[in-house]
């Protein structure tokens, strides 16, 4: 077997490091919100979809826009504080794959099932 040219040794190094460093804003151990979510609203006989949360280290992303936030875990509840402006959310994580919060505005509940 030969060794791969420097140049390739070079870029392989650092498609790994934008891999582990794209990673790092997906992965906080003690924030179980972390993750891609659906969330849901009941009406009528059913439910209706809201569109996808997805919630990283230092942001959240809804409805293709990027909002800066801050996290507070405490228990199975986690505050999501927007850094500028926005509603703050209460979640509790009822497991790994189920939460809950109220509708900063109306106070219906609404369920965040989590995306695989």
């Amino acid at each position: 077997m030969t060794t791969p040219p420097r140049h390739r040794r070079t870029a392989l190094s650092a498609a790994a490091a934008l891999l582990l460093l794209a990673g790092c804003e997906t992965y906080d151990p003690g924030n179980p919100l972390i993750g891609s979510w659906t969330l849901t609203a009941p009406m009528g006989g059913g439910g209706l979809a809201l569109g996808r949360y997805e919630f990283r280290r230092s942001s959240m992303r809804t409805l293709g826009v990027d909002v800066p936030v801050d996290y507070s875990v405490s228990g199975n509840t986690v505050t999501v504080v927007p850094e500028s402006f926005g509603p703050i959310l209460e979640v509790e994580v009822v497991d790994a794959n189920l939460a809950r919060l109220r509708d900063p505005l109306t106070g219906g509940l609404m369920t965040l099932r989590r995306l695989r």
